[in-house]
């Protein structure tokens, strides 16, 4: 864990030291936090999602615009994400193996995941139309995992340590739109909807062969700076 978090830092020092590299095009720099909306979904019958839960994310953004009008972009950055999700379990056998412990079958279980997110896409803005202009973005998002912790709904669990019952990585599709409102002296708000849905399984219950993928909706706020 202490090598991929060193490995995090150096990716956050090149993202801020990539600027002079970029020096003939534009750069800008925004710092977000954005609540979202997560739910866990699978693909076995014999794992029921819950309900929707409610998250939030914050860190830094960079866009790097490689045209000379400033309206094309490949957007990065380094985020973190506190997303949580809800799972029931049922077996034939009546009984369900989780974090060490063992449940009767349609026990519900509370994910609270942590990650570190990397967004790659590439971004599409129009001109400025009265202190407006209006994006639009296109790519994925890469994610570690850096911390899980459940919860049961017979209270066994409360916070506990759930690292084994989660994939490490994570792989989610970005897509989104939004508009950046003109602030002056190079200055701006940025709002935006942003919709992700994951590719890879995000739990490793070794009970159930299932994928679960982690999917959010993810309302972007930002200053542009």
């Amino acid at each position: 864990m202490k090598q991929i978090r060193n490995k995090l830092w150096l990716l956050a020092f090149v993202i801020l030291v990539s600027q002079p590299a970029f020096s003939q095009r534009k750069t800008r720099l925004s710092f977000t936090g954005s609540p979202s909306i997560n739910w866990l979904s699978s693909d076995m019958q014999g794992v029921e999602s819950g309900k929707t839960t409610i998250g939030f994310d914050y860190g830094i953004n960079a866009d790097f615009f490689f045209d000379e009008e400033n309206r094309y972009a490949f957007a990065t950055g380094l985020l973190i994400n506190n997303v949580r999700g809800n799972l029931r379990y049922y077996d034939d056998a009546g009984e369900i193996r989780f974090a060490g412990e063992k449940f009767t079958s349609g026990s519900q279980f509370r994910y609270r995941l942590k990650y570190v997110e990397v967004p790659l896409t590439i971004k599409l803005q129009t001109s400025q139309f009265r202190r407006w202009a209006y994006w639009g973005q296109f790519g994925f998002s890469s994610y570690v995992n850096i911390m899980a912790k459940g919860d049961s709904d017979d209270g066994l669990l409360d916070k506990h340590n759930i690292h084994d019952e989660v994939s490490l990585f994570n792989l989610a599709l970005n897509i989104g739109v939004g508009s950046n409102f003109d602030l002056g002296s190079n200055n701006a708000v940025t709002i935006g909807l942003i919709y992700k849905n994951g590719f890879l399984d995000v739990t490793s219950n070794e009970q159930f062969d299932d994928k679960t993928t982690l999917n959010s909706v993810v309302f972007k706020l930002g200053l542009i700076f």
